[in-house]
């Protein structure tokens, strides 16, 4: 590889093909690839198993090799990796299912590859460098009744799809190495299919299918992707590009060792498993294929003891003033990292004692998973300190910070190759343990808590801030950071009466707002009501407390009266909301607006699976009769008015809160 060029991506898998970037110029250069599986069992199954293999195609040999426990004796077989899967059936109908366990089975081949000569994707000399610049076409539009309508190029104006402007696409494509397009109703399918009609020149295509999967119990799904040879390609409904762009791509890419397109077609934790993955075949450890080291078995007062989850303060519904916000920074990744946190040693023996458990932890080793985790922590710690109005440190530590997000979630998933419940419960018994202490320091040096979830806290008192963070931190080990200095915060409350957890809205210091479960930051809102409450919060953008928040009520009123009747001449778009079809039309036992939804579009040609979202307003609620196409049908007031009036409620509980009202059912009632 010259000096001055650039690893961007690997495809390929008995054949690797790594694509060099120089001067905006693609070299690719194809490598053979052989690699191996190690399979260990008993002295006599291993024996049967080698006798199977003189009379077979694949060279073979005795060897030992370690996983995170220990050394392993096995066998060490070599193939390319598309015979991967038969010789891996092959050899679990030998051993009846039960007798081998194999390792290094089901590796991405590029990532293999790549890890095991120590090579890395988009690799920067410095952390603070730029991204290669690497030239990109992106490609959004919309259909209409399945068709394609409009077509927006490089994020210019949405113009009509005519033979002129798929001539320029195909001009552009063939100039980009990075493609971002939009597949929604299978958009840019019928684009591509619509300029090969055309006659014009488009590379071989390959189109993958969409699907609908659960994560943490709600359903979402992934539209059909496209594969472009010679192209990157990225569908823009990609969790990982939707949060944090190409640089968040990139970004992912270059800590996982998975290639850009394939960080854009997994999830975030599949992401962490990949990087984990990676370090473990750049460190000789051996992955197992199946993870089988289930859940030791626990007397009840054991599991109810260990299983606690995160630790939540309940607020009082209401309006606090001169409130603190402090956060930990990143903590179950924190934690994991610098209590030595892993499989291998969290057990039954050990020197570190996890408060509130019977676990100890071995620190006389060091962790695999802790040891995985610590450069990506210090990666993402770096990214936050930094980034300032950066754009691209942004969405660098966006990036990471999802992919920290779900490494917690993995170290309990019944599947992840490096997790264990066991860790998962020492980590959040570790979390209660820090926030319990972080509460005590803070009322030693004169707050007292009003709020706290996991790894937060909202704290009232006169006392040191900057005395509570470095004592919390001096004395946990875990980073913390005010988050946030509030003039006024009003926790609001949920339909019990009692405090919303996440529903609360408050005016910081610097003059701006942090919003949470309202409206505003609802994706199923309709327009008309994220506007008002962003109107309304400007309303109060300038009071200092109570009093002057009160003098705003008249204010207010005159803003609701506006918006009500705002209702009759509103648009499509101002209305419409986004309905989240979580099953098929023929699952829902009763007729709903999102099975209308669905039978809408199936008119149309167009089959929704569960997991998508939806935009439609209501004509008519009782009978069930939606517009998704912006059609002229009309609307339902009495529905909108309905809508637009629960939008008003936090806003009113926060003026009864301000006028000396009780936060009891009595108010509560006349809000829900």
């Amino acid at each position: 590889m010259a000096e001055d060029e650039t690893l961007i991506n690997a495809t390929g898998s008995d054949t690797i093909y790594l694509w060099y970037l120089r001067n905006g110029r693609l070299r690719i250069a194809p490598h053979r690839f052989r690699s191996w599986i190690f399979v260990s069992g008993s002295e006599f199954d291993l024996d049967f198993l080698a006798s199977q293999l003189d009379h077979s195609q694949f060279r073979y040999e005795w060897s030992r090799r370690s996983d995170i426990f220990g050394e392993i004796d096995g066998i060490t077989i070599w193939a390319r990796p598309s015979q991967f899967n038969e010789l891996i059936r092959s050899i679990e109908i030998m051993g009846l299912g039960r007798k081998f366990r194999i390792y290094n089975g089901d590796i991405n081949p590029p990532l293999r590859f790549l890890s095991e000569r120590s090579i890395r994707l988009l690799e920067l000399s410095d952390p603070l460098d730029s991204d290669p610049d690497i030239p990109l076409l992106s490609v959004g539009g919309r259909s209409l009744m399945g068709v394609p309508d409009t077509i927006s190029i490089n994020s210019g104006p949405h113009v009509r799809v005519t033979s002129k402007v798929l001539g320029d696409l195909e001009e552009l494509l063939k100039d980009s190495i990075i493609l971002v397009y939009n597949n929604r109703d299978r958009f840019f399918n019928q684009v591509l299919h619509r300029m090969s009609d055309l006659g014009y020149t488009i590379p071989d295509i390959r189109t993958g299918m969409g699907k609908s999967y659960s994560s943490y119990g709600q359903v979402h799904s992934t539209n059909q992707h496209i594969r472009i040879r010679g192209k990157i390609c990225i569908e823009s409904g990609s969790f990982v590009f939707s949060e944090s762009g190409i640089p968040g791509v990139i970004e992912t890419s270059r800590v996982s060792s998975l290639p850009m397109e394939s960080v854009s077609m997994v999830t975030t934790g599949t992401a962490v498993s990949s990087m984990e993955e990676s370090e473990a075949i750049r460190n000789g450890i051996l992955i197992p294929l199946y993870k089988d080291d289930h859940e030791r078995e626990k007397d009840v007062s054991t599991l109810l003891m260990t299983d606690m989850g995160g630790m939540v303060l309940q607020p009082d519904p209401g309006i606090y003033e001169d409130v603190h916000e402090i956060d930990f920074s990143s903590m179950y990744p924190s934690i994991t990292v610098r209590y030595n946190l892993s499989p291998e040693t969290v057990g039954t023996a050990g020197s570190f004692r996890i408060p509130g458990t019977p676990y100890l932890v071995d620190m006389s080793r060091r962790g695999f998973l802790s040891m995985a985790l610590e450069k990506l922590l210090n990666r993402r710690l770096y990214f936050k300190s930094i980034k300032g109005d950066s754009l691209l440190y942004n969405m660098r530590d966006t990036a990471l910070k999802w992919m920290l997000l779900t490494s917690f979630g993995y170290t309990g998933y019944k599947n992840a190759k490096f997790g264990r419940i066991e860790v998962h419960e020492a980590i959040t018994a570790m979390g209660r343990h820090i926030l319990t202490k972080a509460i005590s320091i803070a009322r030693d040096e004169g707050f007292h808590a009003i709020h706290g979830i996991v790894d937060s806290l909202w704290l009232g008192g006169t006392g040191s801030i900057s005395h509570v963070l470095d004592r919390t931190e001096r004395e946990t080990g875990i980073g913390i950071v005010e988050d946030g200095h509030y003039r006024w915060i009003v926790f609001l409350p949920s339909r019990s009466g009692l405090g919303a957890l996440n529903r609360y809205f408050g005016l910081r210091y610097d003059g701006t707002f942090k919003v949470r479960g309202i409206d505003l930051r609802r994706r199923d809102s309709p327009e008309i009501c994220r506007e008002f409450q962003t109107e309304a919060l400007d309303l109060f953008r300038s009071c200092n407390g109570r009093l002057q928040i009160l003098e705003r009520k008249d204010d207010l009123e005159r803003l609701k009266e506006k918006y009500l009747n705002m209702i009759c001449r509103a648009s499509w778009d101002k209305l419409s909301s986004s309905f989240h079809i979580t099953r098929h039309s023929e699952e829902y036992r009763v007729r709903n607006i999102q099975s209308s939804i669905i039978n809408e579009f199936r008119r149309s040609g167009i089959d929704i699976m569960p997991g998508e979202r939806r935009s439609a307003t209501v004509v008519d609620r009782k009978r069930k009769i939606v517009d998704p196409w912006d059609s002229g049908l009309g609307m339902d007031i009495e529905y909108y008015r309905q809508v637009l009036s629960r939008s008003f409620e936090p806003f009113d509980f926060l003026i009864s809160c301000c006028s000396g009202m009780k936060t009891g059912q009595r108010v509560l009632t006349s809000f829900f």
